[in-house]
């Protein structure tokens, strides 16, 4: 038999609808395998991690320190399936359209999560221990006076810092990650993603900066706590109403000591009282000797430098001639505004005195202190005394105060120590340089990057119009052919009347710190007595300072007593002009700041120190 051979010809129909339908179909077996699945499985871990975030956020509100703990163990788990989900996906990152932008994007905020959580675990036990302090309910026992929680914080101070260096390299590698995603490539309906990814950049970049600073202070607050050793300050405090250079004059001292957190026995009394024992007597200074006026040079007027540094030089050389003076750790400075918000927080105060207790309250504080001290009668031994014994009252509620009271002293510290209410200097080399890096140490800026101002009102004469007191000051800075002027003012604004004791027509020296080498032009509105002109080279800048005379006002018919100090001058060939930094002088409770340069114009309450940065010039 004879066999033919013969090419096959192309598939019937049917042949090629099997064919297309196996094509079809391992197509949407590898979409479903390598795409729908993957996503149906991410869709579903990003609803656990959702689930688990909506619980930290209901365990933190209840203040269940369990929960958070729980929570953020499931939302980790999760965390780690989607990243292995991503790596499933990774061939998405090829998508065109911005698909691929944004897959990039969230693979790297994932990374980033993840870090985080790494660190966070590092840290847990640490803040399951604090936990009790800051209110949360955890197995650990509860402090509840504030005495007892600082204790129990400086118990912890040891173990913080090493974990925290611990888990500061995880905490870097998820900032590294998140600073990797491009919020900008969220837009339309995906803009707030956008928002809340460049939030999560600012925030985690600020955490990372500031991490190795907290860990490696841990061992300066335990020493500023007195752990190992107990430690004393001399605690002064100033009266804002009779405004100085550091905050006011400096009514009252007293002493404190700490021993692991816990607060020693404080003693108050009159700096009158510690004047006398000093024996260091020099000259008085130009404007002390003609406006005080007196022949020598007092511990009680010490506190002429708005450089706390300088001052508290000042104040150690007068102290340091006491016979048998105590040795002191450090100085604390408190001024009056500080010690309002206190009275406050706790609910107010009752004082006893030879006369009967007296209540005080924030909004009565100020006026029964003064009448307790100058217009009561009482005899001089104890008429001073009132403002230690008051004193002594306060720290007692302070220190034991407890739940939302503690919570809002712990706020009333921290705004005071922004707004120079309370200024802190110590022995400890790195206590003082933990008080300087928070800005809480009253330092004038030696060397800023652009320009300069601080304005420096002290009251002389003018008993306690400083509780009454505002200013406004204001500062323009404009160019004249090559150069660069500048004209700052301060307004007074007096309402009070003269009563013979409490207000009187208001006097003080002014002085206005700007660049070293700036040259004066005109110094108006101080009065005939000559102004001066220097430079102070410790702070690094040149200094005007004139005396000022308020008009009196003796009855509500009479306008409220205004006057402006004004100072016009050149700023230094080649000063760079891209910022301007204010300082606020401590104690001054009542101020407002307008700067002008050019288009920019800014007004704002002047509540702490601040860095204008100008727009570059077109």
């Amino acid at each position: 038999m004879i066999e033919h051979d013969h090419a096959e010809g192309p598939p019937g129909p049917r042949r090629r609808r099997r064919i297309w339908l196996a094509v079809w179909l391992g197509v949407a077996a590898l979409v479903i395998a390598f795409v729908l699945l993957p996503a149906a499985v991410l869709a579903r871990q990003l609803d656990v991690a959702k689930q688990s975030v909506k619980g930290l956020e209901a365990g933190d509100k209840a203040h269940n320190f369990a929960a958070i703990e729980s929570n953020l163990s499931r939302l980790t788990a999760t965390v780690s399936d989607m990243t292995g989900t991503l790596h499933w996906l990774g061939y998405w990152s090829w998508i065109p359209a911005g698909v691929g932008a944004k897959f990039r994007d969230g693979g790297e905020a994932l990374a980033a999560v993840n870090e985080g959580l790494k660190g966070l675990h590092i840290i847990m036990p640490a803040l399951a221990r604090m936990a009790p302090l800051a209110g949360y309910r955890t197995n650990h026992r509860v402090p509840r006076s504030g005495q007892q929680k600082i204790a129990a914080f400086v118990a912890e101070l040891p173990f913080m810092g090493p974990e925290l260096k611990q888990a500061f390299p995880d905490f870097s590698l998820a900032a590294q990650s998140l600073n990797q995603v491009h919020p900008q490539d969220f837009q339309g309906i995906l803009a707030p993603i956008g928002a809340k990814l460049l939030t999560a950049q600012s925030l985690l970049n600020a955490v990372v900066k500031e991490m190795p600073l907290v860990y490696r202070s841990t061992g300066a607050l335990q020493t500023i706590l007195g752990d190992p050793t107990p430690k004393r300050y001399l605690l002064i405090f100033q009266n804002s109403g009779e405004l100085r250079a550091t905050g006011g004059f400096m009514t009252a001292y007293g002493y404190v000591t700490l021993n692991h957190g816990r607060l020693g026995k404080i003693t108050a009394q009159n700096m009158y009282l510690l004047d006398a024992k000093v024996t260091y007597q020099p000259p008085a200074s130009t404007v002390i000797a003609t406006y005080l006026p007196v022949y020598y040079w007092h511990l009680r007027d010490a506190n002429t430098s708005p450089n706390v540094p300088t001052t508290v030089g000042y104040i150690k050389r007068f102290y340091q001639s006491i016979p048998h003076a105590p040795s002191i750790d450090g100085i604390i400075f408190i001024d009056t505004w500080f010690v309002d918000r206190l009275i406050g927080d706790v609910g107010g105060i009752t004082v006893p005195t030879p006369k009967g207790p007296v209540s005080l309250n924030a909004a009565n504080a100020n006026m029964k202190m003064e009448y307790m001290a100058e217009g009561q009668g009482l005899p001089d031994n104890v008429r001073k005394k009132f403002i230690g014994t008051m004193m002594k009252t306060l720290f007692h509620d302070v220190m034991h105060s407890h739940g939302i009271e503690l919570a809002q002293v712990l706020k009333t510290v921290n705004q005071s120590l922004n707004n120079k209410y309370i200024l802190l200097s110590f022995n400890n080399r790195n206590a003082e340089a933990l008080a300087r890096r928070y800005n809480w140490g009253g330092v004038m800026d030696r060397r800023v990057p652009g320009d300069y101002l601080s304005v420096v009102d002290e009251n002389l004469l003018g008993h306690k119009d400083n509780y009454v007191m505002s200013y406004h000051i204001r500062t323009r800075i404009f160019r004249v052919g090559a150069r660069y002027q500048e004209v700052t003012s301060i307004t007074y604004r007096d309402p009070a009347i003269d009563n013979g004791w409490l207000f009187v027509p208001y006097q003080s020296w002014v002085r206005f710190y700007v660049p070293l080498g700036s040259k004066l032009i005109s110094f108006t509105g101080v009065d005939g007595i000559p102004y001066e002109t220097y430079n102070n080279l410790t702070v690094n800048k040149t200094v005007f300072g004139g005396h000022v005379n308020l008009p009196p006002r003796t009855k509500k018919s009479q306008p409220v007593a205004m006057h402006t100090v004004t100072v016009r001058y050149w700023l230094p060939a080649g000063l760079n002009l891209s910022s301007l930094t204010v300082q606020l002088q401590p104690g001054v409770n009542h101020q407002t700041l307008s700067v002008v340069k050019g288009t920019f114009h800014r007004t704002t309450p002047f509540t702490h120190d601040t860095v204008f940065q100008f727009p570059s010039a077109k």
